[in-house]
């Protein structure tokens, strides 16, 4: 299943696979690649992939009685075009559509959009959901992007400081984070809500998270123990990599019909 490279004119790239309009890598201009993708992950139809950037919906994690993260990261999308625009900036809309197998476990009819475009330091993911049926739904999604990092212990998130989370991994709700900056110690399962800019911190860069549409955050990683119970994580694969995801879990989306949403994650790359 061969990946569609998508080239700005200043050598900005993206590779991303019909298979879950998934984003597998993201390089910027005269930069490194940003995203982490496990060794051992599978790249197949009907198999969800361990790194880049999956499409969470319409229902996040076990929040429902669909399967885990929903039908759309394993789903085929199709391409509806891609390229280079007058300025340079690549660009590629990717569209999915209810079927039979969907509507069999989630009865709604719908148009789901993810547009990626990328130029320079920076990559732009937007997700836009449309009721295009006659009974209205609610969903949740997230996306559920990867960041490759050198050393985990050496990682700090910024901008998290008095947000309240809801803590996945013990349970409790109603938590507010009193720390100025977010280090790593272990396994971390939390959704971050009102969270509209993030910055990721490494020793040799910084990345600016911004997103809109999508009112939630969440911050996660599996820690040793768990990322070794997890067959598609390459060894070690927690030490290198931490999710961010732009997400919508808090308060569903509900969508009347032909009513429509959109939600974005945009990442720029500044290195120091």
């Amino acid at each position: 299943m061969n990946p569609i490279i998508l080239q700005a004119q200043d050598g900005a790239q993206v590779a991303i696979t019909a298979h879950g309009a998934h984003i597998c890598s993201w390089i910027p201009a005269g930069g490194e690649e940003q995203l982490f993708f496990s060794k051992t992950s599978e790249i197949r139809e009907g198999v969800a992939m361990r790194g880049g950037v999956p499409v969470v919906f319409p229902q996040f994690a076990n929040l429902g009685a669909l399967p885990k993260h929903g039908f759309a990261r394993t789903a085929m999308w199709r391409l509806v075009k891609a390229g280079q625009t007058a300025s340079g900036v690549a660009r590629a809309e990717f569209e999915l559509h209810e079927n039979i197998a969907r509507l069999q476990i989630w009865p709604y009819v719908f148009r789901a959009e993810l547009v990626v475009t990328v130029v320079g330091s920076s990559l732009d993911i937007r997700l836009s959901i449309q009721n295009t049926g006659d009974t209205g739904f609610s969903f949740t999604a997230a996306l559920h992007t990867y960041f490759a990092v050198e050393q985990i212990a050496d990682v700090t998130v910024h901008g998290l400081e008095g947000l309240q989370y809801r803590d996945s991994v013990t349970g409790a709700t109603g938590c507010v984070d009193r720390d100025p900056v977010l280090r790593i110690h272990g396994e971390i399962d939390r959704i971050y809500a009102n969270a509209p800019r993030l910055l990721l911190c490494q020793p040799k860069q910084t990345t600016l998270i911004q997103q809109n549409g999508f009112a939630d955050a969440v911050v996660w990683n599996p820690g040793i123990e768990k990322a070794a119970t997890l067959p598609d994580l390459e060894p070690g694969g927690d030490q290198r990599m931490l999710c961010i995801e732009a997400a919508a879990i808090m308060q569903p989306v509900v969508l009347a019909p032909g009513a429509s949403w959109s939600g974005n994650q945009s990442l720029t790359v500044k290195r120091t």
